[in-house]
């Protein structure tokens, strides 16, 4: 995410050194040969026959460039495949794929997306129902070519679940006609006490410089998390409750923010009148701009995240989805084949960025010239020039069995903390406690 010393197009060595690389709809399956736990391949399809496969995943993006690869695969690898793409909301995905593992992998897809955060429920259990790509990743020779940390969030007990589809660096996204209109160039400003004294030059009662910050991302910035490198909960750390403290005060002390509207619908016809004017995102969210507010095209712009205090880190990570085979997938084969097509090419990675502006963590693809074509949207910006500048510093995400129980106790408490119902160190506590007791059960 950011130090400017970092240029935009960094050699490959200088990417492996500082990102810490290692070296190194549905179909019904019930019938489907089981596979032992542990990740061995499943029997594939009858040779020579067509190859009809299932993808899910929960992003419209996602899905638009899952059904280009496919397209292609079939025109260049297997003119025998097909591939159905479903789309499913976020929730009731991951429920429903979660439920299909559990019952043997009845109803469950061949290929699916797992976003990182619900990512760590499929792990409390003997075996989460997925591939193991660690030995084809490694034969491949595409483990030092994927950087690590990304990796880490679907990696557990030694075994490799899925292939991340993003870096996800965090930026600050802003509405320079607006900005600059009211005389603040936002380039200008390196820390965050920077941007709220800019921010009150042109905040308006109707008018707001962002929404909230997401508590996690701010606090991964501050080189933090809801669990450290052990497992450990650290929701309840003294830097956490401040951090929520902070965001908080954009509001009540400074008067730059606001609690965003309560629905995707509200909150993008909010972005389109202007009422939000800047917006702290990952490079994914540059592409649900384009989706859903294509009228402000040449409005945007983006700089690295204000950083916490002179010469600090100016970016976080934000999300993070993983592509992963399900055992029972009478396709195994076919499908770690379109993967490595889609996923772990140049090419897949590069459309994906075009398509989505999800930049790549796949290291061969992160110099290609097509990632630094000037982005009309964001005003000719070179975005891909910027991811590449912050990219160094994404900070390390933690992965554990228990984050997705602890956000699902935390998420309910979120509205009363905005609301001054409750003090953040009280509830982040609470859910600590909770989720620790929760650990010590199923460890005893």
């Amino acid at each position: 995410m950011q130090r400017n010393t970092f240029s935009s197009h960094l050699s490959r060595r200088d990417l492996l050194k500082v990102m810490g690389l290692t070296t190194g709809a549905m179909l019904v399956t019930a019938c489907a040969p089981a596979v032992a736990p542990g990740g061995g391949s499943a029997p594939a399809a009858e040779a020579g026959g067509p190859v009809k496969m299932e993808l899910w995943t929960f992003v419209n993006t996602h899905a638009r460039w899952y059904q280009s690869m496919a397209e292609d695969y079939k025109k260049e690898i297997n003119p025998d495949f097909e591939l159905n793409v479903t789309e499913i909301a976020y929730g009731d995905m991951h429920d429903k794929l979660q439920i299909a593992l559990q019952t043997g992998g009845v109803g469950a897809p061949d290929i699916s997306d797992i976003e990182q955060g619900r990512f760590g429920g499929f792990l409390r259990g003997a075996d989460p129902g997925l591939i193991d790509m660690k030995d084809r990743l490694t034969e491949g020779g595409y483990l030092e070519k994927l950087v690590a940390a990304r990796e880490a969030l679907y990696s557990y007990q030694g075994k490799i679940y899925g292939i991340e589809h993003a870096l996800t660096p965090v930026v600050l996204y802003y509405r320079g006609d607006i900005w600059e209109g009211a005389g603040v160039n936002l380039e200008e400003i390196e820390t965050w006490d920077d941007y709220i004294a800019a921010a009150k030059q042109v905040v308006t009662d109707d008018i707001k410089a962002l929404a909230f910050p997401a508590h996690d991302v701010l606090l991964r910035q501050r080189g933090a998390d809801y669990f450290d490198a052990e497992g450990n909960v650290t929701l309840d750390a003294a830097l956490s409750v401040e951090t929520m403290d902070w965001i908080l005060a954009l509001r009540d002390t400074h008067g730059i923010a606001a609690q965003a509207p309560a629905t995707g619908d509200e909150w993008w016809a909010a972005v389109n009148d202007g009422k939000f004017i800047s917006q702290v995102g990952a490079d994914w969210y540059g592409g649900f701009f384009k989706d859903n507010a294509p009228d402000l095209t040449g409005k945007w712009k983006a700089i690295p995240l204000p950083a916490w205090e002179a010469g600090g880190i100016r970016t976080s990570c934000h999300g993070g989805t993983g592509s992963c085979i399900v055992q029972t997938s009478p396709n195994v084969e076919e499908a770690w084949k379109f993967l490595e097509y889609s996923m772990l090419s140049v090419e897949g990675n590069v459309r994906r960025f075009e398509m989505t502006t999800l930049f790549p963590p796949f290291i061969p693809a992160m110099e290609n010239e097509r990632l630094h074509a000037a982005d009309e949207y964001f005003s000719g910006q070179d975005m891909g020039a910027l991811f590449a500048q912050v990219g160094p510093d994404v900070p390390a995400q933690y992965q554990s069995p228990y984050r997705a129980e602890l956000n699902a106790q935390l998420n309910p408490r979120q509205q009363e903390m905005l609301d001054g119902a409750v003090k953040p160190a009280d509830v982040y506590t609470e859910v600590s406690e909770a989720i620790r007791v929760v650990i010590a059960e199923e460890k005893a």
